[in-house]
């Protein structure tokens, strides 16, 4: 049975991101969303989530704080961290390891990746093959 990707989006600069949102929706993710730390952990602890993506400077803390419930699960977890003209992507946890010290994305990167991320856990969550996306192109798998 496909569940879809589930998402978490926190902070209100990441809610507010339309085109991430809709990029999200085009790939079959089911999102949810948190403005604070603390509305992010109380979903946490409610459900599981395959990708976490949350705005570094919470209202009530950092996305850091967010890091411990995901370690040990299959959860991903990225924080976009704003610079003059846009935003980077940080790696926080990948498939439930820290890997807070990788180096940032830039938004095409951090996209590809993402993609990867969810044609990954899309194809694990259905159990049926899907077809890959390659060079950035996403294809749609029905469900």
């Amino acid at each position: 049975m496909d569940r879809g990707v589930m998402v978490l989006l926190a902070g209100n600069g990441v809610r507010n991101a339309s085109t991430l949102e809709d990029h999200l929706l085009k790939r079959g993710c089911s999102i949810f969303f948190a403005t604070s730390k603390k509305e992010a952990i109380e979903l946490l602890q409610r459900r599981p989530f395959d990708v976490v993506l949350s705005e570094f400077m919470l209202g009530d803390g950092t996305a850091y704080e967010l890091m411990p419930p995901l370690l040990g699960t299959g959860t991903s977890m990225f924080f976009s961290n704003a610079v003059e003209d846009g935003c980077w992507w940080m790696t926080a946890v990948f498939e439930g390891q820290d890997r807070s010290e990788e180096p940032g994305m830039r938004p095409t990167e951090f996209r590809r990746r993402l993609d990867e991320i969810i044609f990954d856990k899309r194809s694990r969550n259905t159990n049926r093959p899907t077809n890959k996306p390659s060079h950035g192109v996403t294809s749609h798998a029905e469900s």
